[in-house]
């Protein structure tokens, strides 16, 4: 009960954290600029600089950017779009080298694969979220598409 409750109300937050700013990063480095991430629903409960915590703060986020599109190629925007998944990607292999070259072992490590794995898979299926923004997979089809 412990591991579960510590994986969904710390280690999803900080998942959609590190996902948001896959996003950001990518933004950036092709010339956008933040506006800001939001992590999870509802009302604003607060906010850090740019970093925005809403009421519902272990589910989904959301990264909002200005860019300029028109000098982006399919290329490019598709980093955009997997931004959040490679950086999530990146955290799973540096905890699996840690593991590797250290001592490390927790309990709770198996709940941080689980739930990163999940979000992982939830972002890349290609679904609209009830909330209307589209998923990564959605996101990626259409930048396939040219849509």
């Amino acid at each position: 009960m412990v591991g579960y409750s510590v994986a969904f109300f710390i280690f999803q937050p900080l998942n959609v954290f590190i996902h948001e700013l896959g996003h950001a990063f990518f933004v950036k480095i092709y010339g956008g600029t933040i506006q800001k991430i939001e992590i999870g629903i509802g009302e604003h409960l607060f906010r850090i600089g740019k970093v925005q915590i809403n009421k519902q703060f272990f589910i989904m986020g959301l990264c909002r950017y200005d860019i300029d599109s028109s000098n982006l190629n399919k290329f490019r925007l598709a980093f955009i779009a997997l931004g959040g998944v490679i950086f999530n990607l990146m955290t799973i292999l540096l905890l699996i080298a840690i593991k590797l070259y250290t001592d490390h072992h927790h309990f709770l490590d198996g709940y941080f694969f689980g739930f990163t794995g999940v979000l992982i898979l939830s972002a890349l299926i290609p679904v609209t979220y009830p909330t209307g923004y589209d998923s990564d997979g959605r996101w990626l089809i259409n930048i396939l598409k040219d849509k």
